[in-house]
């Protein structure tokens, strides 16, 4: 045995015998007062005294050791919270209300704990916790949906970017507790995240010392970068004509001011841009009414059929302009819905009239509708909203729409840039109010395009409106 240990031991002895007559002391001076006035004898005295004095060494003994079995079992917990919990005997020779308590309360903040994992691991933005070898040692399903599976790896190597990498090591460093800014990560899309790193007061049970918090502000910035462009580009088709009709004025006034010639053909060039303006400032007018939620009555029992036939035939002439020809493909009898007929009308008008316009030469236009069972699956209606629904297309042939662009369509004043769209007159309005108006009616619109089949739009609208 070492000399330490053997210290240890007789420490150990000391104290319990040492509280053991601390706690016998009043009984021993009352005994030993008995004596003194004769009641007992002070041999009997001393007798009851070690009688008694036996009874509370072998209590505190076990007392004792109860306590430093609970002490050491803290320690143990303090430093691995998968420490297994000893026996503890119950009683007065055991481990009291303190032991008790103690492990109602430990329950209570197991429990506590696994609630407030559950919480992170279900929060929405994406949570790291990473320890002071950059090693991360926690990510929740936002991070792992995000980043994918990125625990054990090095939090630099995730985010190799050099505003985070010296963010981080100024926590890492110490050199600061807190770190703000914004960054941009690049997987199969490019993503913006607002960023927090922050060092805890002391490191978690998992090693964690450093916790990281992605907010995604992806559609934010594309909202504020449409809103820079709406205005840009509004500007932009309100400046043209504007500039056009101001030529002309001048001209007017002079050169040409006794040229009838002339002026009829300014005049009428102006008539011209001014319709444009007019129907811009029209469209820009239905758009914000749709997207500031103000719907028209949507009690019309339409016949989807005849609306197509009426469309199909208005557009007819133009169709033949452009060399091409519109054919209505009906596969079931269509059922009456109800809805906004103005709306709809302006809606087929908009996408017909676009498939004239960017589809190929001398082709045939396909405007088809059927029944179907529910929306697409790979919509978000699909599970959500199991109505039956009426499905129409309008397919053309000709260049297919990049898939990159396919998303954009929809956006205020975005063409795809080629050089044959340039060409076609528009306010680039159209798709967007289309969009609103099938929204308003419980639907969706949905594009398909490929080099060999071509571009189809398809509108669904549920039958029980």
């Amino acid at each position: 045995m070492s000399k330490k240990k053997a210290q240890k031991i007789f420490l150990a002895v000391f104290r319990i015998f040492a509280r053991a007559f601390i706690l016998d002391l009043p009984i021993l001076a009352v005994l030993l007062l008995l004596a003194v006035f004769h009641r007992i004898t002070y041999s009997g005295a001393w007798g009851i005294f070690i009688s008694v004095f036996s009874v509370t060494l072998v209590i505190t003994a076990l007392a004792f050791h109860e306590t430093e079995k609970f002490i050491v079992y803290l320690r143990s917990l303090a430093q691995d919270d998968n420490t297994e919990t000893p026996r503890f005997h119950k009683g007065i020779f055991g481990s009291f209300r303190l032991i008790d308590a103690f492990l109602s309360v430990k329950n209570l903040w197991s429990q506590q704990t696994l609630s407030d994992a559950r919480i992170l691991d279900n929060l929405p933005d994406p949570l790291l916790m990473t320890n002071n070898q950059n090693q991360i040692v926690f990510a929740n399903q936002s991070a792992c949906h995000f980043f994918g599976d990125v625990l054990h790896k090095s939090v630099t190597q995730i985010f190799n970017d050099e505003i985070f990498v010296r963010s981080f090591d100024k926590i890492i460093q110490t050199q600061s507790t807190r770190e703000w800014f914004e960054f941009q990560y690049e997987d199969s899309q490019m993503y913006a995240f607002q960023v927090r790193i922050e060092r805890l007061p002391a490191p978690a049970k998992n090693g964690a010392t450093i916790v990281i918090v992605l907010h995604d502000i992806t559609q934010l910035k594309l909202f504020k970068q449409q809103q820079a462009d709406f205005f840009a580009n509004a500007s932009h088709e309100l400046k043209t004509p504007l500039t056009i009709i101001s030529g002309f004025i001048e001209t007017l006034q002079g050169p040409a001011k006794d040229d009838v010639v002339a002026q009829e053909k300014f005049l009428n060039l102006m008539a011209e841009q001014t319709k444009r303006m007019t129907q811009l400032v029209q469209d820009l007018l239905e758009l914000s009414k749709l997207q500031m939620g103000q719907k028209n009555q949507q009690t019309d029992v339409i016949l989807l059929n005849e609306i197509l036939k009426g469309v199909i035939e208005d557009l007819s002439l133009k169709a033949k302009q452009y060399q091409k020809e519109i054919k209505l493909k009906l596969i079931h009898d269509i059922p009456r819905i109800k809805g906004n007929q103005n709306q709809l009308v302006q809606v087929f008008q908009n996408l017909i009239d676009n498939a004239i316009k960017y589809g190929a030469p001398q082709s045939t236009i396909t405007v088809s509708a059927k029944l179907c069972n529910g929306f697409p699956q790979k919509s978000d209606k699909y599970l959500t909203d199991m109505r039956q629904v009426v499905m129409v297309g309008v397919h053309n042939t000709g260049n297919p729409i990049a898939p990159h662009n396919i998303n954009r369509l929809f956006e205020r004043f975005y063409r795809v840039d080629t050089v044959r769209t340039k060409s076609i007159e528009g306010t680039g309005l159209g798709l967007g109010i289309a969009q609103q108006i099938v929204m308003e009616h419980d639907g969706l619109i949905d594009i398909h395009s490929s080099p060999t089949r071509g571009t189809t739009f398809s509108v669904y609208l549920p039958i029980d409106l």
